[in-house]
Order: C-alpha cells, then structure tokens, then sequence
C-alpha cells in the first residue's frame, strides 16, 4: 500500500494481493482517521460480497473466486463502532463476459492494483445498532 496526501484528500494505491478491507482499516489506525469516505476503481480477485436481508435480519455472502474482476465502482465510508474502526464499503465487479455483481463488500484481494481517492471528515461519526433491523446505521 502506498498513499499520497493532496490537500486534505489522500490517494491510496492497493497493490497485488493486498486485502482492501484490511488495508483500508490500517490505512486509518495508522494516519488517525476516524471518519471519512472513498471511492475506488481497479481490479482483483477473491471477492467475497454479502446482501442484508431485512425480514431475516442477517448477510447472505457470496464468494467469486480467482479470475481477475475489474472494480467497476467501490465507495464507503469509515466510522467508529465503539472504538473500534469500521469500513462500510459497497462494490460493483465485472468479469471477463461483461456480467456486472455487486453488494456489500466483505473483502477482496487487490489484482492487479485498486486506486482509491479517500477524503477524511472532520466529524466523528459513530455506529448505533438499529433494533428493527439488526444493522449499525450512523449515529448523527
């Protein structure tokens, strides 16, 4: 992982297998973010996605594997769950025949390399479980 600091925007540079969640996640510890928001493009592989099911109240997962998928469009955001770091992150991938997937992003592994522009908030935002549906929505 390489970064680059433009102002207050920082440009994040994921190389081959590197694990987007995680690296986002040590990206913030290490430079103190503890709210902000990205957008992303690239590709990789080993993507595992999830969809909420709301009557359920629980994450369906699906993992596609090894063939390099190009990163249509991610974009999170970072907020603080308790004190812990938390990436809330939404991918769309397309694959060699065109077929676009998408959903909440569990983890994937950087192939060949994703780019990042995240942007830090000077607001702290928090999580708050929301009782009628079991997720953790922004507490503002």
């Amino acid at each position: 992982m390489e970064y680059k600091k433009s102002g207050n925007v920082y440009v994040v540079l994921l190389e081959k297998g590197d694990k987007i969640i995680e690296k986002l996640t040590e990206f913030c510890a290490k430079k103190k973010i503890k709210s902000g928001y990205f957008s992303g493009i690239g590709g990789a592989s080993e993507i595992e996605v999830a969809y909420y099911d709301t009557r359920e109240k629980k994450y369906h997962s699906k993992a596609f594997g090894s063939p390099p998928f190009e990163i249509v469009s991610l974009t999170g955001n970072v907020s603080l769950s308790g004190w812990k770091i938390k990436i809330h992150s939404h991918v769309v991938f397309s694959d060699s025949k065109f077929r676009v997937f998408g959903g909440h992003l569990n983890e994937a592994a950087v192939s060949p390399m994703c780019e990042i522009i995240f942007t830090p908030l000077k607001a702290k935002l928090k999580r708050k479980k929301d009782e009628a549906t079991g997720l953790f929505f922004l507490d503002l």
